[in-house]
């Protein structure tokens, strides 16, 4: 039946099915084409914008001076940086030492590291002043500028520490071992003496170069006299890791490669 019916339809529309199946499917794509380049043109791509968190200024939790008698005095102080991962490859500092009323009696610049998630110690060494300084006006000269940690660590062993404090001096002695697998050029070592108070009696500074792997340097502290009080010290190694030749390597290999 659909035959007989089919046998009945001219051969012009038969052409005319075919020729509109036919231009069906260009048609189909010139106006999906077209959409979409519609769609693109008045496509806008959102901005990205990124801003580090602002950084945690450096902050003096504490400062002190130490009379070391015959108008003889030291002093310290403490630079704390709570940041993670970030630390200030150099930060310049000026100490003022001044009286109760404010007169300026000695004044000290300087520069230094600052690690990350650190207290960093700064000791004064002895100096000379006309009357005894009271206080530490402290100020950190120009922003900090913040540089993120590289991926390197200091390992290392404290060992034999030891405080004598007898009529003839205080002597602070102790070792350490360099267990990184490279040579470290400078390793820095402050120390802070306390009393049975948790106070600082004391401070003094002292530094060792070229420690070869797994090697343990011996070194000490030494002041003239008892200081009175003093039973505990504290030795906080550190190395400055901002420096790239801080590491001393073997075969070109650096622990600072590919950062």
């Amino acid at each position: 039946m659909i035959g007989d019916r089919a046998s009945t339809v001219s051969k012009k529309w038969w052409y005319a099915l075919a020729i509109a199946i036919v231009a069906v499917v260009p048609v189909y794509y010139a106006i999906k084409f077209s959409f979409i380049a519609l769609l693109m043109h008045s496509y806008k791509q959102p901005r990205i914008i990124y801003s580090s968190p602002a950084k945690q200024p450096l902050t003096i939790p504490a400062s002190g001076v130490l009379d070391l008698g015959d108008g003889y005095y030291s002093g310290y102080i403490k630079i704390r940086n709570i940041e993670h991962d970030w630390g200030v490859a150099k930060q310049e500092y000026t100490a003022d030492f001044r009286t109760l009323g404010g007169t300026s009696l000695v004044k000290v610049a300087g520069s230094t590291f600052v690690l990350p998630s650190s207290e960093k110690l700064i000791v004064f060494s002895r100096f000379k002043a006309s009357q005894k300084p009271d206080q530490i006006a402290v100020s950190l000269n120009h922003p900090s500028n913040f540089i993120r940690k590289p991926d390197v660590s200091f390992e290392f062993d404290l060992q034999r520490q030891s405080v004598q404090n007898t009529s003839t001096g205080l002597v602070v002695s102790a070792g350490i071992k360099n267990l990184t697998p490279f040579t470290i050029k400078q390793i820095n070592l402050p120390v802070a003496v306390y009393d049975t108070k948790n106070q600082i009696v004391a401070v003094n500074y002292t530094y060792i170069d070229e420690v070869k792997s797994n090697e343990t340097r011996t070194f000490q502290y030494s002041w003239s006299g008892q200081v009175a009080g003093a039973v505990r010290a504290e030795i906080t190694p550190e190395i400055n890791i901002f420096d790239q030749a801080i590491f001393e390597t073997l075969g070109g290999v650096s622990p600072f490669q590919n950062q």
